[in-house]
C-alpha cells in the first residue's frame, strides 16, 4: 500500500513563496514543465510583493501580476496543457485566492468576492477554510457571498462523512441500520472500486438485492458482520474488506498463540508462542481436522468465504494460516494432530493466552560474509531504524539477503528509503491509477470508466548515502509479502540491483478509503491501481520471483529453510 505523505493536489499560493529565479519570460514553447515552473516562479513573486509589510502600491501590482498570470493562464496554449496536467490547472486556484485576498487588503470587495465565487465554481475543499481564515479576509466575513463560499468548500465533509450511518456499537441494529451500512458499501464500490476487472461475471445490482433481504433478516449486530463480511470477498482483492466492531473481536477474532500453514497440501503447524502449548505441539505436525472435520474441508466451508483476496497464493495463505482457528475466545478448538511418525491424537486449544510472536526484524551474518536481515512490516520507520543500524555490518558484507516473506505492508515510503542504501540510482517505483468516470458521458448515454494517472507517477526516491552497498542482493519473497512489501519488491525489480528468491507476492497493493459503518464496525475499498510503469499487471497475480523455491513438509519438520539456501547459493555464485 503506497501510503506516502499526501502532498494537496491544490498547492495553496498562501503557503510559503517559491523561490525560482531562471523563469522570468513566458514560455515561447508547449513544454508543460516550463510552462508551469514559469507559473509558480511568477506566482511566488507576487506572493512577495504582497507580503505582511505590502504597500498600497505593492498590493496593486501584485493584482496586476496576479491577473497577468490568469489570462497567461487562459490562452489556447497554456489551457490546452493544463487539461492534461491537474498541477498546472491547480493554478487557477493557486492564483485566485490569493488574489481575492489583495483584493480585499486594497478594499475592492466585489472583486476579492467574485474571485472567490470563480474559485468555488472550480472545486470545493474543504482544506481551503484554512485559506480563507487567514487575516486579509476579515473584512469579507460578514458578507453573505462570502459566507456562502466558506459553507460550499465545508460540503464534501458534510457529502462523505456519514455520521448518521456510522453508529456506535449495540447488540442489536435497526433495520435502517443494517440497511444502510450494506447501501454505503455497495454504491461506494461501485463508484470507487478499481478491480471490477478481476471479477467481470460479477453482477454487482443483483448482489445488492441479494444481500438486503440477507441483512435485513440478520437478529443481531453479530449476525449482521458476518453477512457483510462475506460481502466484500465477492470483489476478490485484497484491500476491499468489512471489519465487525471492535466489541466484537473476541467472539469473531480470537484466535490460539499459534499458526498454521498450507504446505504441500498438508495443514503443518508452522509456529507456537506460547511455553504451554509447546509442550504439546511441535512445529511440523499435521492438523488433519479441527472441530471434527477434514482441515483442508474445514478451511474451505467455515474461512474460505469471509477472505477477501486477490490471488489465489494469498487466499489459501490467508484461509489456511490467518484465519484458519479464528472464533469465539470462549470456545476452545479442537485439533485432531498428526505427528511426524503418523501417530494421530486429539488436543484442545484455547483461543486465547499471552504469547512471544517472532521478531520483526532479524540481522545476522552468514557463513560466507553473507548479511541477512529480515523485514516484516513497512508499518513505521522502526524498518528503516533496523537496515540503517546493519548498515555498518552490511557494507563489509560479500553479500546480502532481505527477507520480506513475512511483511504484511504499511508505507511504500520506508521500503524505498531501505532501497535506497542499495544504490546510487534513483528508486522507480508503480505507477498509479485513479477512476475518473465521466458522469456527462453516462448521462449522454454511453457510460465510461476512465483512468486517470495519480499525481506524482514517474517520481523517483533518491537519497544522499555516503556508503552505499554495491554487492549482490537477494530478496526473499512468499504469498505473505502483502501490499507495502509488494511495492518494495516491484521497486527492487525496477531497480535490477538483485534477484527474488521465493515464492509469488500476494498479488495486492492499492490505497483503500476506509468507511465507517453501523454499529462500530468498518471498511475499506481499493481505490487505487497499481502497476509496473510498462503497464505490467501484478496485482491479481503477484510479482513472481527471478527462482522459484518452496517450503516443503520435511524442511518445516527438520527447520531447514530451502529459500534461504537457495538465495545464498545463488548470491555466492556471483
Amino acid at each position: 500500500m503506497q501510503i506516502k505523505p499526501l502532498a494537496l493536489l491544490m498547492m495553496f499560493a498562501l503557503a510559503a513563496p517559491l523561490a525560482y529565479a531562471d523563469a522570468k519570460v513566458p514560455p515561447s514553447d508547449a513544454d508543460t514543465a516550463a510552462i508551469y515552473k514559469y507559473m509558480r516562479t511568477q506566482r511566488s513573486e507576487a506572493q512577495h510583493l504582497s507580503g505582511d509589510a505590502a504597500t498600497k502600491d505593492d498590493l496593486q501590482r501584485a493584482a496586476a501580476k496576479y491577473q497577468d498570470l490568469l489570462a497567461y493562464l487562459a490562452t489556447a496554449q497554456v489551457a490546452e496543457r493544463a487539461s492534461g496536467y491537474k498541477p498546472l490547472y491547480a493554478e487557477n486556484v493557486n492564483l485566485r485566492v490569493p488574489l481575492a485576498g489583495t483584493y480585499a487588503r486594497l478594499g475592492m470587495k466585489e472583486q476579492a468576492l467574485s474571485a472567490l465565487e470563480q474559485v468555488r465554481g472550480m472545486l470545493w475543499l474543504p482544506a481551503l477554510a484554512s485559506a480563507l481564515a487567514r487575516p486579509e479576509f476579515d473584512s469579507l466575513r460578514d458578507e453573505p457571498r462570502f459566507k456562502a463560499v466558506q459553507q460550499t468548500m465545508a460540503l464534501p465533509e458534510r457529502l462523505y462523512k456519514t455520521p448518521a450511518i456510522a453508529t456506535p456499537y449495540k447488540p442489536v441494529l435497526t433495520v435502517e441500520e443494517k440497511v444502510a451500512g450494506l447501501s454505503l458499501f455497495w454504491a461506494e464500490a461501485r463508484s470507487s472500486f478499481v478491480h471490477f476487472d478481476h471479477v467481470p461475471d460479477l453482477a454487482w445490482d443483483q448482489v445488492y438485492m441479494d444481500y438486503l433481504s440477507k441483512v435485513i433478516a440478520a437478529p443481531s449486530t453479530r449476525d449482521y458482520y458476518r453477512i457483510m463480511m462475506q460481502l466484500a470477498p465477492l470483489l476478490q482483492d485484497g484491500h476491499t474488506n468489512v471489519y465487525a466492531p471492535e466489541e466484537l473481536s473476541d467472539e469473531i477474532y480470537a484466535r490460539p498463540p499459534m499458526r498454521t500453514a498450507l504446505v504441500e497440501g498438508k495443514v503443518l503447524v508452522e509456529w507456537v508462542g506460547n511455553p504451554d502449548l509447546k509442550a504439546r505441539l511441535r512445529v511440523g505436525e499435521e492438523v488433519v481436522a479441527i472441530d471434527g472435520e477434514p482441515a483442508l474441508e474445514y478451511g474451505r466451508h467455515h474461512v474460505e468465504p469471509f477472505v477477501s483476496a486477490s490471488t489465489s497464493q494469498d487466499r489459501a495463505m490467508r484461509t489456511y494460516s490467518y484465519e484458519l482457528l479464528m472464533g469465539a475466545a470462549s470456545k476452545p478448538v479442537k485439533l485432531r494432530v498428526r505427528a511426524a511418525d503418523g501417530a494421530e491424537r486429539d488436543e484442545v486449544v484455547e483461543r486465547s493466552g499471552s504469547y512471544q510472536g517472532p521478531p520483526r526484524f532479524v540481522f545476522k551474518t552468514l557463513p560466507g560474509d553473507i548479511a541477512y536481515i529480515s523485514i516484516d512490516h513497512f508499518e513505521n520507520d522502526e524498518s528503516v531504524k533496523a537496515f540503517e543500524k546493519a548498515m555498518p555490518d552490511i557494507l563489509k558484507a560479500k553479500g546480502l539477503v532481505i527477507d520480506v516473506r513475512r511483511n504484511g505492508g504499511g508505507s511504500s515510503e520506508y521500503g524505498e528509503r531501505i532501497l535506497s542504501w542499495l544504490s546510487r540510482q534513483p528508486i522507480g517505483s508503480a505507477y498509479s491509477y485513479r477512476r475518473d468516470d465521466d458522469v456527462y458521458m453516462r448521462a449522454q448515454g454511453s457510460p465510461a470508466v476512465l483512468w486517470t494517472p495519480v499525481l506524482g507517477n514517474g517520481e523517483t526516491y533518491k537519497a544522499q548515502h555516503k556508503d552505499v552497498f554495491n554487492g549482490p542482493v537477494a530478496v526473499l519473497t512468499s504469498a505473505q509479502s502483502f501490499s507495502a512489501a509488494e511495492d518494495f519488491t516491484v521497486s527492487f525489480k525496477m531497480l535490477k540491483r538483485g534477484i527474488i528468491v521465493g515464492e509469488a507476492t500476494g498479488g495486492s497493493t492499492g490505497q483503500p478509503l476506509f468507511l465507517k459503518l453501523p454499529g462500530g464496525g468498518s471498511a475499506r475499498i481499493c481505490a487505487k491501481r497499481d502497476v509496473f510503469p510498462d503497464g505490467t499487471a501484478f496485482v491479481g497475480k503477484g510479482v513472481a520471483p527471478d527462482v522459484e523455491v518452496h517450503r516443503t513438509v520435511a524442511s518445516l519438520r527438520s527447520g531447514a529453510d530451502p529459500v534461504l539456501d537457495r538465495a545464498v547459493a545463488e548470491l555466492r555464485k556471483q
